[in-house]
């Protein structure tokens, strides 16, 4: 009998699914798009909810075509609002509209609406869930705090003192809207009040239990738009073309900016790599730049690429026309020594080209001779640390685990348990993340931007104003 309840205990370990919440955008407040949530496979469309109309972003798409720098094939690289992302708690989802201008909560269950929070402007980033609450930020100025069950306010906040209205892509806004989100930890709630960087820019922080301010940093020649980042000491704040920002959370103080590389899709890792991208408008020339928060400068950078998931040793991303897997902490040390070693290089270049110069200015007999030898020493050593960087390369090479060829650039990208899953045009689809086989793929109507699963659930948000959720 014993035997019998061993075996019937791991059975359902190895199949049932874990569940987990989706609090906030991304997950977490390091937007690393992974969760422990294990999906039942295959998954079924349960129910759907459409916008009449599709989002509508808070900045145009770019021109197709350039004529000045004669550059096509242009995007967005302030894209943060392309869908109607989610957040997901027990047996009810959030999304933000940008059409409505409010907070939506649906029934997890069915998709029938709980409840709707109406502000003044759009809504462009979902709710982060707490303890009961939502809070969220809207392009009127203001952060809300609500009941997440029923929607009722409990307060707001805005650091502005004179409260007005422009016009703006076809809305009313306040000049220093919330396109921050609203980032919860330690009992704060942050967010960015920002549009332009001739104007002021505010960070702020307030009490998340009563809204009362902990600091307001007003910054000038900043954009803060697109989800904020934390780690236990930093904040971090992209501000679509332009680089990345770090500021100290405990007071809001600016540190200083990232790597240089623009874009609002970013990752901070456990162990603090912020990567960001893409930093250009041409899909040939996307790379993801990953850069190192205490020197705040690019140590890594993947070509082709536009999405990145971190877990563990373990990095899922696309480059090119793949999607791969990466031992992320080999290639890492690898790319560390690579990088010591071209500093290496770079200096043995310099006293090459001294010595050379030396030799031309004239050098004779005892001093040539000596010239000619460091000059002979130092060749060897740059030959060989060219030949050493060559291996580097290939070294990294074999960190990848496995590759799926003929990819289109992800939109959405999500790992839950040991399941990948990629949006696309118009599709979904999920792999096995240790081998990368193709284990189920569904139809959509638009570009998956949007993915969350939560409590046995996947959330698919489009950019044509779809949200659907799937079961197993």
């Amino acid at each position: 009998m014993r035997s019998l309840l061993v075996i019937l205990l791991g059975w359902w370990s190895a199949t049932s699914a874990v569940a987990d919440d989706w609090p906030t955008f991304q997950h977490d407040n390091r937007r690393s798009g992974v969760t422990s949530e294990r999906l039942a496979m295959p998954l079924k469309k349960a129910w759907h909810y459409e916008s009449a109309v599709p989002p509508q972003t808070a900045w145009t798409a770019p021109a197709k075509w350039d004529a000045f720098s004669a550059n096509s094939g242009l995007q967005s690289m302030r894209n943060f609002d392309p869908a109607f992302y989610v957040t997901a708690a027990g047996d009810k989802v959030y999304f933000g509209s940008s059409v409505t201008n409010a907070t939506h909560c649906l029934n997890a269950n069915d998709g029938s609406e709980a409840w709707a929070f109406v502000t003044d402007s759009a809504v462009r980033l979902p709710p982060s869930l707490q303890d009961g609450r939502a809070w969220f930020g809207s392009d009127d100025g203001y952060i809300y705090c609500v009941s997440a069950d029923d929607g009722k306010l409990i307060w707001k906040h805005t650091p502005v003192v004179k409260k007005r209205l422009i016009p703006s892509n076809g809305k009313l806004i306040s000049p220093w809207p919330v396109r921050t989100g609203v980032l919860l930890q330690g009992g704060v709630a942050y967010y960015g009040a920002s549009l332009v960087p001739w104007d002021p820019s505010y960070l702020v922080a307030v009490d998340a239990a009563e809204g009362s301010p902990r600091f307001v940093q007003q910054q000038k020649g900043m954009t803060l738009q697109g989800s904020l980042l934390a780690s236990a000491d930093h904040l971090y704040a992209p501000q679509g073309r332009s680089a990345p920002l770090q500021f100290a959370i405990a007071d809001g103080s600016m540190i200083g900016a990232l790597g240089g590389s623009g874009g609002v899709y970013c990752i901070l890792t456990e162990d603090d790599k912020f990567i960001a991208g893409p930093q250009s408008q041409k899909e040939a020339t996307d790379s993801l730049k990953v850069s190192d928060t205490k020197g705040r400068q690019i140590i890594l950078s993947f070509s082709g690429g536009n999405r990145i998931l971190v877990a563990g040793k373990w990095a899922y991303l696309h480059e090119g026309r793949e999607i791969k897997a990466l031992d992320r902490e080999r290639h890492f040390q690898i790319q560390e020594d690579k990088n010591a070693l071209n500093g290496d290089l770079g200096r043995w270049g310099k006293q090459r080209g001294g010595i050379e110069k030396k030799l031309k200015g004239g050098a004779t007999g005892a001093e040539a001779a000596e010239l000619k030898a460091e000059l002979a020493a130092l060749t060897d050593k740059l030959n060989d640390g060219k030949a050493k960087v060559a291996q580097f390369t290939a070294e990294q090479s074999d960190c990848y685990a496995w590759a799926l060829s003929n990819q289109t650039i992800p939109f959405g990208f999500m790992l839950a348990g040991k399941t990948l899953f990629i949006g696309g045009d118009n599709r979904v689809t999920a792999c096995d993340a240790t081998t990368g086989e193709k284990i189920w793929e569904t139809e959509v109507s638009g570009k998956a931007y949007g993915l969350a699963a939560a409590n046995g659930r996947l959330f698919v948000s489009t950019d044509r104003g779809f949200v659907y959720c799937f079961q197993g």
